[in-house]
């Protein structure tokens, strides 16, 4: 049962709070000033040594990341050199024994350890590959390979590690340099370790020999393909990178400590360790050549207690959700720092930073992989623990000394108040028991106070408002009757109306005479979309919808016109029509105006196709027309000109011009045989061929023609490859566009195609300086038999673009009056 808080105890409470609360206020102010200058200098001095910390390791991550940008762009300068120079025996062994580099590394025993340095060869191994895959010269570990030992690449079987790809990838992109991912065995924790119980004291272990391999192809006189040279990147010398890093007081080291949480490490573009103090945790194969999986949460107890568990960041959110976050910040080429925690539980700051590098595998992203610098936290926090417990020793005693004097004052002010309280509250005893009664129900209830002063007032007024509270709860009792049965018939009439605006297929929108939206139903909702609200002004709702605001306005001021007009809207590129009413309220639309709007657009599409099949009924009788007409005629002029081309009499010029004209008939009857099976195309023919031929040989139809005209025709044509493609077609429909554009540059000008190879695409650009194509026309210039000229078809575009889709390719064209008029030809290349 809660007690009840009399006012004797509020009079109480009161008396002391105003004499002990300007006391305890300002102890509690100087308490959490003090409280919030100890966070505050803790904070401030952890982080200022977190972040300084910070920005060095992300400095040194990142002068490491360069570093080793520049190693790997020598190592693929070295393979440029070798590929360029004379490939014998003497040479290669020559090159190989002069790229060498430091190796720091330890020996001897853990309880008698040494340290050394010596130069090593940069590369593992050089292969010599002819063009079969088959290995002509190996140098391996400083010995040449014997002939009985050297096997064909080709075969991933044969490779070193079984599973290889190199040469096959070099094979398919023969003017590219291929870069391999890290390869080599892996080496599980027992391996390492040996027995030991930290990496830094395995001295007798197994160590990781991988490579990274570079390759390049080589080409005979002819510029064939001749075979290919391969380098293997020794692995310890991308270890040197990061192996002897010591974030903390020695700066570097032989060998790291992984468990202090002081280290460094490498990552690919993968997400992949590549070096790693733990051995096991780098990347590497099983016996028979396959990526042993990474570390998960998915990962066996046996494999975790083998060490079969190499690292990838990107699986590596189970153990700190910011290891997959660091490898996804470099693939972005962002360096930067988190916190994380390792596989022994280590909390520290992190740095991170891209190597910028993009040959082979790695152009992906543009990076090789990340750098990454590991430094444990509680080592940057003896400071702010030393000043924290200072402040707290200090604010300890001022916390004695202010309750010592709060407990005093208390005592005092609570004799003070109680005698204050106790003659104040017995005359309210009366009045606090009418007031029950008043609250229970009892609106009849009246109190009887005899004293004259704020109380004797108060009960005045006490029963006055019982007075006010008996009329006007009669009043609120007739009037909650009145209103329930005026809501049910409103309910129940705007219910009815709603119905039936929803039910109707047409967005119906509302008006008041101040053109604001006062209605809309659902599928003018669907229409204008969800943000549409009640009050919104119509020139915002129609902002983007054409000519209706104007409309609208027109008919608010004039009061007539009223009626249904279409509307096409060009929405997200797709024309779509409606059929827009808009009818008044009321007399002279006094009560405002109501829009209709109906999707007339399915409708339309079906009229326009219903003309699209009519034009194509009456292709075929056209087509029919000319099969009959034309053929006869061609035949008969070929006849007499392969009758001229073999009497002996004509000059080898003259009889290379007839031969040109021989051709140019058979490509009319050609024509002639598109046009008749424009609605069932024949298949086209697909070979390999040389388009820069095909363009110089429409040139030298088209330059006279084009100079009659005054029109300077000109080819600019870029490097092309040899793909597949109708040649005929392709003259087809080329020579249909410039006819086209020799018609329109009636007062001469200039006509330029232009050609260039991009990804695996031939593109075709045809440019004139004419007056171009009107706006309206643009949409329909591909249609069949649509012409602006007295004369034509109206053909020639309609067989250009079924040629164009014939080859999987695309057509669009670009036309202004100033600037003239571009066709843009899109081919794949690649086309099978």
């Amino acid at each position: 049962m809660t007690t009840r808080l009399t006012l004797f105890k509020k009079i109480l409470i009161i008396t002391l709070l105003l004499s002990l609360l300007p006391l305890l206020a300002s102890s509690l102010i100087l308490f959490f000033n003090l409280e919030s200058t100890s966070a505050r200098l803790t904070s401030e001095i952890g982080g200022t040594a977190d972040i300084q910390a910070s920005e060095s390791l992300q400095m040194r991550a990142t002068q490491v990341a360069e570093s080793i940008a520049d190693f790997l762009r020598q190592c693929e300068s070295d393979l440029i050199f070798l590929s360029s120079s004379q490939l014998d025996k003497s040479t290669v062994l020559n090159f190989y024994t002069s790229r060498r580099g430091e190796i720091w590394q330890r020996t001897g025993t853990a309880s008698a350890p040494l340290e050394i340095r010596e130069q090593v060869p940069i590369y593992r191994s050089i292969a010599m590959i002819d063009k079969t895959g088959r290995e002509k010269l190996v140098i391996r570990d400083g010995n040449i390979v014997p002939d009985k030992f050297l096997g064909n690449v080709s075969d991933p079987a044969q490779t070193e590690f079984k599973t290889e790809e190199y040469f096959n990838r070099v094979l398919k992109q023969p003017g590219k340099i291929y870069v391999s991912h890290l390869t080599g065995y892996h080496v599980s924790k027992q391996e390492q370790l040996n027995g030991a119980d930290e990496p830094e004291n395995a001295f007798e272990g197994k160590s990781y020999q991988g490579v990274i391999r570079f390759a390049a192809a080589l080409f005979d006189q002819t510029g064939a393909f001749n075979g290919a040279v391969v380098i293997a990147l020794d692995h310890r010398h991308l270890m040197e990178f990061s192996q002897h890093i010591d974030p903390g007081n020695k700066f570097s080291t032989v060998f790291p400590s992984y468990k202090s949480g002081n280290y460094a490490f490498i990552f690919d573009d993968e997400g992949w360790i590549i070096t790693h103090p733990k051995y096991w945790d780098i990347r590497g194969l099983d016996q028979n050549g396959k990526l042993v999986p990474p570390y998960s949460a998915k990962s066996s107890t046996d494999d975790i207690n083998a060490g079969r568990i190499p690292f990838n960041l990107d699986q590596a959110g189970f153990i700190h959700p910011n290891y997959p976050l660091a490898a996804a910040a470099v693939r972005k080429q962002q360096s930067g720092f988190v916190d994380t925690t390792n596989v022994g539980g280590e909390k520290k700051i992190r740095a991170y930073a891209p190597i910028v590098y993009s040959s082979g595998d790695y152009g992906r992203y543009g990076v090789f992989g990340g750098v990454t610098i590991g430094f444990q936290l509680d080592r940057f926090q003896n400071a702010a623990r030393k000043g924290s417990r200072l402040i707290n020793q200090q604010l300890g005693e001022h916390r004695t000394r202010s309750g010592i004097i709060l407990v005093i004052t208390a005592i005092l002010a609570g004799l003070s108040a109680w005698h204050l309280s106790r003659g104040i509250t017995s005359p309210l005893l009366q009045l606090t028991e009418g007031a029950h009664k008043l609250a229970e129900g009892d609106i009849r209830t009246r109190v009887t106070v005899s004293s004259s002063d704020e109380i004797g007032e108060l009960a005045r007024t006490f029963n006055f408002m019982a007075d006010e509270l008996e009329t006007r709860k009669r009043s609120l009792l007739t009037t909650l009757d009145e209103l329930r049965g005026s809501r049910l018939d409103i309910l129940a009439e705007r219910n009815f109306k709603e119905s039936v605006l929803e039910s109707i297929s047409s967005a119906i929108i509302t008006f008041s005479p101040d053109g604001l939206l006062t209605s809309i139903n659902g599928n003018g909702l669907n229409i204008f979309g969800g943000s549409t609200a009640i009050g919104m002004p119509y020139r915002t709702i129609f902002k983007e919808w054409g000519q209706i605001n104007e409309r609208i306005n027109y008919l608010s001021e004039a009061k007539k016109g009223y009626g249904r007009e279409p509307l096409t809207m060009n929405i997200n590129g797709e024309i779509t029509h409606y059929d827009v009413g808009i009818f008044p309220i009321g007399e002279n639309a006094e009560m405002g105006l109501t829009v209709t709007m109906r999707n007339e657009t399915e409708r339309e599409k079906l009229r326009e196709e219903m003309i699209r099949l009519d034009r194509l009924a009456s292709l075929g009788k056209l087509s029919a027309g000319i099969a009959h007409e034309v053929r006869n005629p061609l035949t008969g002029i070929s006849l007499l000109l392969d009758d001229l081309h073999d009497r002996p009499a004509f000059s080898a010029d003259d009889k290379e011009m007839l031969s040109k004209a021989l051709s140019e008939i058979e490509r009319v009857e050609r024509l002639i045989s598109s046009l008749l099976s424009y609605s069932s195309p024949v298949r086209a023919d697909f070979r390999e061929g040389d388009l820069g031929r095909v363009l110089k040989d429409i040139i030298l139809l088209m330059r006279r023609p084009a100079e009659i005209k005054g029109v300077e025709l000109e080819l600019v044509s870029g490097e092309l490859p040899v793909f597949r493609f109708d040649p005929e077609k392709i003259k087809q429909a080329l020579i249909n566009i410039i006819k086209n554009a020799l018609e329109a540059l009636e007062s001469g000008g200039a006509l330029t195609i232009t050609t260039r190879h991009q990804d695996d695409s031939v593109i075709i650009t045809v440019h004139d300086n004419g007056p171009g194509i009107n706006e309206e026309d643009l949409p329909l210039i591909f249609e069949p038999f649509f012409t602006r000229k007295g004369a034509g078809t109206g053909l020639g575009l309609s067989i250009t673009q079924r040629i164009i889709e014939e080859h999987h390719g695309s057509i669009t064209v670009e036309s202004t009056s100033k600037a003239g008029t571009t066709f843009r030809i899109v081919l794949p290349a690649g086309l099978e």
